[in-house]
């Protein structure tokens, strides 16, 4: 999900398919889980920005994922998940590598930016480079209400996964 700090590498664009997916758990087994293929890389040369727009994910059920933007993530208000790392703290591989990291990063989700820590992936065959990350988040950091739905409440910490292609311009 992330990338390396140097000039040459100031200018990427995405290059193929992207996910965004969360995550969730409840009682007795529950798990709910989300995803969009609408994912931004913007580069400007000294942070990576992975933007999310949130009114796209979909958990499979029409009225849960209205629940969801309207009650939860307020996406009217707060559009977009953005995850902004700097090219100082990523590390891309040689051709035919992969390269494995847990990098700093800030997250700003329903108006709130936290610091948080970012566990990435990438291989790279050629020119193109293949990335993915997890990210760990709690709700209540973000000031987002507990989603509770007939007696159902998902736990406050959710995992999130994006990945894409990516390429040099």
């Amino acid at each position: 999900m992330v990338l390396l700090a140097t000039p040459a590498l100031a200018e990427l664009e995405r290059s193929g398919p992207a996910s965004a997916t969360f995550s969730g758990k409840g009682p007795a087994g529950f798990k709910l889980e989300g995803k969009t293929e609408e994912v931004t890389l913007k580069d400007d040369g000294k942070t990576v920005v992975i933007s999310v727009p949130l009114a796209s994910l979909k958990t499979g059920i029409d009225l849960r994922d209205r629940h969801m933007r309207e009650k939860y993530l307020e996406v009217e208000k707060f559009p977009h998940a953005v995850l902004e790392v700097l090219w100082s703290a990523i590390q891309l591989p040689e051709d035919g590598k992969t390269t494995t990291q847990t990098v700093p990063g800030k997250m700003t989700l329903h108006g709130k930016t936290k610091d948080v820590s970012v566990t990435y992936t990438v291989k790279r065959t050629g020119d193109a480079y293949e990335a993915s990350g997890k990210l760990p988040l709690n709700l209540k950091d973000f000031d987002i209400v507990i989603p509770n739905y007939l007696g159902v409440t998902v736990k406050p910490d959710i995992e999130t996964l994006t990945s894409f292609q990516f390429k040099k311009k």
